[in-house]
């Protein structure tokens, strides 16, 4: 069995915004991985991982399916990818984080070795865009695992159900998420200032709090230059939609201060995206910051000159498609994964690079 590490090929593809070192190769977001081709008959991946109480979930897809959602060991360990292959054709193998960064834990991290084969890698899958998410619970797939359960737990979550996911397989895109359950544009739902996407948007994983990661580089400004992004999609409002009904919120005051929040996102997106378009997708559960995001989009465009704005309605998950925790059920994200990429592709957003 001959061992690859990633940082001595150039022969794959990687997913969000990840790092690849002597170490290994770190995944702090959902829906964070490598992707490649291989000729073989067996595969095995080495992965380090650690966390204190909330465990991390990794999916395995081949050619296309999952075929493992595995709850990932503490410490050093030998995962088999497949084993009993023919070894006559490549398989596609897509590696990938399940389970969002968790900002509260400060031991919490994931890194992929190596992985020991006896075949080698061929060329790597091609794509023919690049889409970021960013946004909460939604965009991290929460209420995607177990349809079922209340509990707040990994497993509620699927980052392969999600529409992030659906929606880029539908474009044949590459795709970079940046999502935590609970936080905002400008407030989280129980109207935390500080928990907000905006905030961390030029670092790696600026909302990671373990040491290990930080020592990995989480904290280090993100290299835009390195996944230059077709579109930027921006799913946030909802959890703002919350915390402006929560107790002794001035309400005028705070529909002013998440204008000039996005305003100012909008401003910092373009300056790191110089050539993406941006749409503002929003109203999966609910639509009371509609307007707001619709004014603030205007007074971006009137300050700025940049007509590469847009805002998109999402389809309304009610009735069966709100599940567990009353979150969108997957079904619900196949739609909205649907109506997105028609409306990306009408547009003709997407361009070769």
């Amino acid at each position: 069995m001959e061992l690859i590490k990633l940082k001595d090929t150039d022969k794959y593809v990687t997913f969000g915004r990840t790092i690849t070192d002597q170490e290994g190769t770190a995944l702090f977001w959902t829906g964070s991985g490598v992707e490649f081709n291989i000729l073989s008959k067996n595969l095995y991946v080495n992965i380090e991982c650690g966390y204190d109480n909330i465990e991390i979930m990794l999916d395995i897809i081949l050619d296309g399916e999952r075929t493992q959602k595995l709850v990932l060991d503490k410490g050093l360990k030998r995962y088999q990818v497949f084993s009993g292959m023919y070894g006559e054709k490549p398989v596609n193998v897509r590696i990938i984080r399940d389970t969002q960064n968790m900002p509260e834990e400060t031991n919490s991290f994931l890194i992929i070795k190596s992985f020991e084969t006896d075949g080698n890698l061929v060329d790597p899958p091609v794509y023919t865009s690049n889409i970021e998410f960013i946004g909460d619970s939604l965009t991290s797939g929460e209420g995607c695992g177990l349809t079922k359960r209340i509990e707040w737990i990994p497993v509620i979550f699927d980052a392969v159900e999600s529409y992030t996911y659906k929606t880029a397989k539908l474009l044949n895109a590459r795709y970079s998420v940046l999502s935590q359950s609970g936080w905002g544009l400008y407030a989280s739902w129980d109207n935390n200032l500080k928990n907000v996407l905006p905030d961390y948007y030029e670092d790696i994983c600026g909302t990671s709090s373990c040491k290990k990661c930080i020592e990995l580089g989480a904290h280090d400004a993100w290299d835009f230059s390195s996944n230059e992004i077709d579109t930027v999609v921006i799913n946030l409002g909802t959890n703002d939609m919350n915390a402006i009904k929560t107790e002794n919120v001035n309400k005028e005051e705070f529909i002013e201060g998440f204008k000039t929040k996005a305003v100012e996102f909008l401003k910092n997106v373009r300056i790191n995206n110089e050539a993406c378009n941006i749409v503002w997708a929003y109203g999966m559960l609910g639509d009371e910051m509609e307007p707001y995001i619709k004014e603030a989009i205007e007074d971006y465009k009137r300050q700025t000159g940049d007509s590469r704005v847009e805002y998109l309605k999402l389809p309304e998950c009610k009735g069966e498609d709100v599940g567990v925790r009353f979150h969108p059920t997957p079904a619900a994200h196949e739609k909205v994964a649907k109506y997105l990429a028609e409306h990306l592709q009408s547009y003709q957003a997407f361009m070769l690079r």
